[in-house]
């Protein structure tokens, strides 16, 4: 269920996405269109190898996901659900853009470049537990 609430500081509308245990948010291999804060309760982050499916975190309130893929335009690189009743905060594509364009260019740069880091070293964390070389 999606709800509409009008912020106070006159910025565009911000976006309230509630889910329930088991509720798919994304799943590895998406387009990217949005982030999510978490308001309250948790989203499961997860990876599949084969037929395996690694948990890689369990974000809870006050947490992000599914920025990755806004940083650098590539799919979803996992999937996340959530874990119990959980209420998010949509941060579309365009918002999260213009958040970036703000930022100092070396900073941007620094993102990239750990979004990159980041995903090559998840890629490898499941690839060890599950003993695939």
């Amino acid at each position: 269920m999606v709800d509409e609430i009008e912020k106070s500081d006159g910025m565009e509308q911000e976006w309230l996405l509630h889910l329930k245990p088991g509720e798919m948010l994304f799943s590895e291999g998406d387009e990217g269109d949005s982030a999510y804060y978490i308001q309250s309760g948790a989203i499961e982050v997860t990876r599949k190898i084969g037929s395996a499916e690694v948990v890689i975190t369990l974000e809870q309130e006050g947490g992000i996901v599914g920025e990755m893929a806004l940083i650098d335009n590539q799919p979803r690189s996992a999937t996340a659900r959530a874990v119990e009743n959980t209420t998010l905060v949509i941060v579309p594509k365009r918002q999260f853009e213009t958040y970036l364009e703000g930022t100092d260019p070396v900073i941007r740069r620094l993102l990239e470049r750990f979004v990159t880091i980041i995903r090559s070293i998840t890629a490898e964390k499941v690839r060890l537990i599950l003993g695939i070389r």
